[in-house]
């Protein structure tokens, strides 16, 4: 019965083992999707972005921004702005309609100004936002308000914050020091640093820097709000609609869920970022005010500097001490994080050594530093100070020590200070069949990129082209890391049979809905064009939209889960009564049969012993007519047959993971090799080549998942080479806020990608799934280090690895001369 697998779906909850219920045999699932649902719209220009929307006597709303890095409002006059023609209303911090604070948030929930009166770095929006009747006009009327701010002392570096005598970057918050974590999630232990540096042969210590970075994308952000009666109707770039709909039901007063209408169309790149920040909905807030007052619906925009209004969480400066015996087994590492305005100071720097190696022995400290910048929230992934710390570890300790670096990973591979054999013991715990995924990613990569055939000394390979070749390598687990939680729903339509999925999600462009449908079409035994998914429409259910590597891991539960309890229902009404009324009912279509008598496949359900005896999904649900969807007469003495409506609803919890204790080892490993060139008379480092190799677990669309190795090389390239916001340290103003001076990198900047996927299973989502659309641009950036200290045998632990930083460490120039912010 259908009630079977809604128990086997509650019974998946929180999954700590191998799938349970894994699918017999696999159809659509692996293959590359024959399409992409959203291919021919993207490819032909006509897919609409929430940038794209247009509505009837629509007006466009901007924002004033601070000049200053940090300054106050004193009085602010908006008469000649309200006086411009094609002004139609100039909404004042001080407008006594705003809220003191609201939940603005675009992930957790928040409680901030609409309209700031006070900036905490330039560039930041604050005083006013205008609606006009275009942007243009928008931007004059800005131009025209006459303000007078209070500018404050600032802050700009992550070290000079802590000064006894520093500026206060946010007295408001802090009002004593910028230092804002201190016994909370400050500190990681494991083990005994003291022991383990006195077992060890070598003492490894330097220092790395990374410097800010932001998220800035094709699509601004922006949005739409119209108001139908008390009914809003909103349009939204942002990752995560159900949030959305929850916070704007919190303004008010509080306005009913069931009267907002969402929309959430493609969205124009988007990977954590500006949907992070928990300011994110506070331009739709100030659009629902005009909106209201105006009777009239408001778009509003950042302009493309707005769009740098902050970075990643890995900017600031890290310090690090590793003692490791002669044979690469690593037995102890200190680590000391002075981290920039990290809008969630919870991940660490060493979390990653705690979970995916076996070191006893590891002591670190984060210290999250308020300075005068914008805020930094998860850009891709909240694991980037983590990766970056294990690469350059592993990599400085298997350079001191004369060792191939992978030797060093696989020595040294485990998780909670335990070896590997600790861990294969998990795995058989959980149901897993035991592989060694580091060592299935290595081999894989060292046979495409020829490792043995290529790596050398540092500094010992001049090319005939001059430059100096460069080859590195480094490893991660591959993760699923955060809690999650997923609604989604099929339905079998009237008059084809076909199957709508049913739940609102992003699309950010990495194929999920096809992967959802290969899923949905396996589990139903239907032909992959039968199935289909808008998730741009507000169903009611919502299902979990890109967050922390885990979609396909809750998701792809959620979606079998409906698709299993479907096929019950299918069945069970295939060989049912149909059409029961008080008037009577109608044969079976498959009479003398029970459900576990039939299947389906292609879309067509056949009884298992004698497959002649079969029938199409549409001629059992027969077509709508006159009479209603389930009638196809009307005002005849004849009853005609019909089916119930089809319909399952699944869903699925996880639990996050980041805990210490988290009862989830990860068991999943990935591996990334590459090469480069550098010349030593310019400086210039040029990546030739990248290989990526991921243990998915089970990889259900791999064109998706390829698609995300190509998309994290060039991002995570661009990051290690080029990408970096520039404030000018006397006047604090962001300098590059634009795409061309800040560089970011193009596919052509990576040289040739090799996307190979390994898949042992041993993932804890449906199939034995794991993540991937974090790791690659995680993991990818400090990879150019070791890559240019091979190539010329000195270390630039200053990230990103600019030409003059080469140079400095080349000793071309004064270290003096090499440009620092």
């Amino acid at each position: 019965m259908a009630n079977e697998e809604v128990g086997k779906m509650e019974e998946m909850f929180d999954n700590l083992r191998a799938d349970k219920y894994p699918l017999g045999k696999y159809g659509q699932i692996g293959k590359r999707a024959p399409r992409r649902i959203d291919g021919i719209q993207k490819a032909s220009g006509s897919a609409e972005y929430t940038m794209d929307v247009q509505l009837p006597g629509m007006l466009h709303m901007r924002f004033l921004t601070s000049p200053y890095p940090h300054a106050e409002i004193r009085s602010m006059d908006t008469s000649k702005a309200e006086a411009l023609p094609g002004v139609r209303a100039v909404l004042r911090y001080d407008d006594p309609e705003l809220p003191v604070l609201a939940d603005v948030g675009g992930h957790v929930q928040s409680a901030e100004k609409v309209i700031p009166d006070i900036a905490y770095f330039q560039g930041q929006e604050a005083g006013a936002a205008v609606a006009a009747d275009s942007e243009a006009i928008a931007e004059q009327a800005l131009r025209l308000i006459e303000i007078e701010w209070e500018e404050r002392p600032f802050v700009l570096d992550p070290e000079a914050a802590l000064e006894p005598d520093a500026p206060l970057a946010n007295p408001e918050i802090s009002p004593y020091r910028n230092h804002y974590n201190e016994g909370i999630f400050d500190v990681i232990e494991l083990g005994d640093t003291k022991k383990g540096f006195a077992e060890a042969d070598e003492i490894i210590e330097f220092k790395a820097t990374r410097r800010l970075h932001t998220w800035a994308g094709p699509e601004r952000p922006c949005g739409v709000f119209r108001w139908n009666g008390d009914c809003p109707e909103v349009w939204v770039k942002q990752q995560r609609p159900h949030i959305a709909k929850r916070v704007i039901a919190s303004w008010f007063g509080g306005i009913p869920m069931n009267k907002i209408r969402i929309h959430c169309p493609y969205q124009g790149a988007s990977f954590g970022g500006w949907s992070q920040v928990s300011w994110n909905m506070a331009g739709h807030y100030c659009a629902a005010v005009i909106a209201k007052r105006l009777s009239r619906p408001v778009k509003w925009t950042f302009t493309r500097r707005e769009d740098f209004f902050g970075g990643e969480m890995d900017e600031g400066v890290y310090y690090f001490k590793v003692g490791a015996k002669k044979d690469g087994a690593i037995t102890a590492v200190e680590g000391r994080g002075v981290v920039a305005n990290q809008q969630w100071p919870a991940f660490h720097i060493l979390k990653h050594l705690i979970e995916n190696t076996r070191i006893a022995n590891i002591y670190g400290t984060l210290v999250a530093v308020m300075v005068n910048k914008g805020p930094n929230v998860p850009t891709r992934c909240e694991q980037n100070a983590n990766t970056f710390s294990q690469t350059l570890i592993f990599d400085h300790v298997a350079d001191a020590l004369g060792l191939d670096p992978i030797e060093v990973a696989l020595r040294n591979d485990g998780a909670d200070g335990h070896d590997t054999d600790w861990l294969d013991e998990r795995k058989r715990e959980r149901g897993f069949e035991v592989k060694d995924s580091l060592r299935e990613c290595v081999e894989k990569g060292k046979a495409a990129i020829d490792w043995d055939g290529k790596k050398h000394p540092p500094g010992s390979n001049r090319l005939p082209n001059g430059r100096m070749h460069g080859i590195a390598f480094t490893w991660a687990h591959e993760w699923d890391d955060s809690a999650g939680s997923s609604e989604m729903a099929i339905r079998i339509e009237r008059n084809d049979g076909t199957a709508s999925i049913l739940s609102m999600g992003a699309d950010v462009g990495v194929d999920a809905e096809s992967s959802y449908c290969q899923i949905a079409a396996d589990e139903l035994g239907m032909r992959i064009e039968d199935v289909h998914y808008n998730s741009q429409i507000d169903v009611g259910f919502f299902r979990m939209t890109p967050d922390s590597s885990t979609n396909m891991s809750i998701n792809g539960f959620a979606i079998r889960h409906a698709a299993r309890i479907l096929k019950r229902q299918i069945l069970e009404a295939a060989t049912g009564p149909v059409a029961t009324t008080q008037r009577g009912s109608f044969a079976p279509a498959f009479p003398d049969t029970k459900p576990e008598d039939l299947d389906i496949e292609d879309s067509v359900i056949f009884v298992k012993a004698d497959p002649s005896k079969k029938m199409t999904l549409a001629e059992l649900v027969k077509p709508s007519g006159a009479a209603g969807p389930m009638s196809s007469h009307e005002h005849v003495e004849d009853r005609t047959p019909f089916t119930a409506p089809l319909f399952a609803l699944g869903y699925h919890s996880q639990t996050g993971t980041y805990k210490a204790d988290q009862p989830r080892p990860r068991f999943c490993r990935q591996a990334h090799f590459m090469e480069v060139e550098v010349d030593t008379e310019t400086g210039e480092v040029e990546v030739t080549r990248v290989v990526n190799v991921n243990d998915v677990g089970k990889a259900i669309n791999p064109r998706s998942c390829e698609g995300q190795q190509y998309g994290g090389t060039y991002m995570g390239v661009g990051r290690a080479r080029s990408e970096e916001v520039i404030h000018d340290p006397v006047t604090g103003v962001m300098l590059n806020g634009n795409l061309l001076d800040y560089k970011i990198a193009t596919i052509l900047d990576s040289g040739p990608i090799d996307t190979l996927l390994v898949e042992t299973g041993m993932g804890y989502g449906p199939y034995g799934v794991v993540g991937i659309g974090e790791d690659v641009a995680t993991v990818v950036p400090a990879l150019l280090g070791p890559a240019v200290h091979n190539a010329i045998g000195v270390w630039v632990d200053d990230f990103p690895i600019t030409p003059d930083k080469v140079l400095a460490a080349l000793g071309k120039v004064p270290a003096g001369k090499a440009r620092e912010q």
